[in-house]
């Protein structure tokens, strides 16, 4: 027992220890220097993508990313989050900044998040959302956590009729919830250039406290490789 709240212990100092403010205002040059103190405050690297590595601590509310400057898909999404004002689709992002000779790499401090499961299906409030993605993601089409949730809802009544006209009947008729559907076409707008419109389950999360899905990363370059 008197280790498990001396482990206890030490983690709340670990937390408390992490500045916001040092990480932001530091000099850095090289990511490598940004990930190896991000790991002296106990951080582990949760992720990475084609350009980006993502880093978590149990006791910290949001997620460090330390991004190559060849990162602009996200970049420009990111632009976007910034301008709107507590849109409850997209991720919350505190700051921005780019470091080192010629803006090598940035970092971004992003909200933590859930991820996108049976629980996020049969619990989000954007049921509208789901209902779109099931009609134009093909991705999502045959996912059956999906179809569970519709005959939960009433959207899907007639099991021996075929789904996708009563689901879309659905879409068409929804009065409300359709935020997340808006972030989804304005994705495809910013899919222009070097950017190609990138939709899968991994670029979609979840926030427990309201309930809503929550679009990451709509956007890559498919050209390049990961270099974490």
């Amino acid at each position: 027992m008197s280790m498990r709240l001396y482990e206890l212990t030490q983690q709340i100092t670990e937390v408390t220890a992490f500045q916001e403010r040092k990480l932001m205002d530091n000099d850095w040059k090289r990511p490598r220097d940004v990930r190896e103190w991000l790991r002296s405050k106990n951080f582990e690297q949760k992720g990475s993508g084609q350009f980006s590595a993502a880093f978590v601590h149990p006791g910290y509310k949001r997620i460090v990313k330390i991004s190559k400057k060849q990162d602009e898909c996200w970049l420009r999404f990111a632009h976007w989050t910034l301008g709107m004002t507590s849109h409850p689709n997209v991720p919350y992002i505190d700051w921005v900044r780019r470091y080192g000779e010629d803006d090598k790499f940035f970092i971004a401090v992003v909200e933590k998040l859930a991820p996108f499961n049976r629980q996020a299906i049969m619990n989000t409030v954007d049921v509208p959302g789901l209902a779109y993605l099931y009609l134009k993601e093909d991705w999502f089409q045959e996912d059956k956590k999906i179809e569970q949730r519709f005959i939960k809802e009433g959207i899907i009544y007639n099991e021996d009729a075929a789904y996708k006209p009563q689901v879309r009947r659905y879409v068409q008729n929804a009065k409300s919830g359709k935020r997340f559907i808006n972030v989804i076409r304005s994705s495809k707008k910013f899919a222009k250039g070097k950017c190609a419109y990138d939709m899968h389950d991994g670029n979609i999360m979840y926030r427990p406290t309201d309930r809503r899905l929550v679009i990451i990363d709509p956007l890559a370059d498919l050209s390049q490789v990961k270099w974490f």
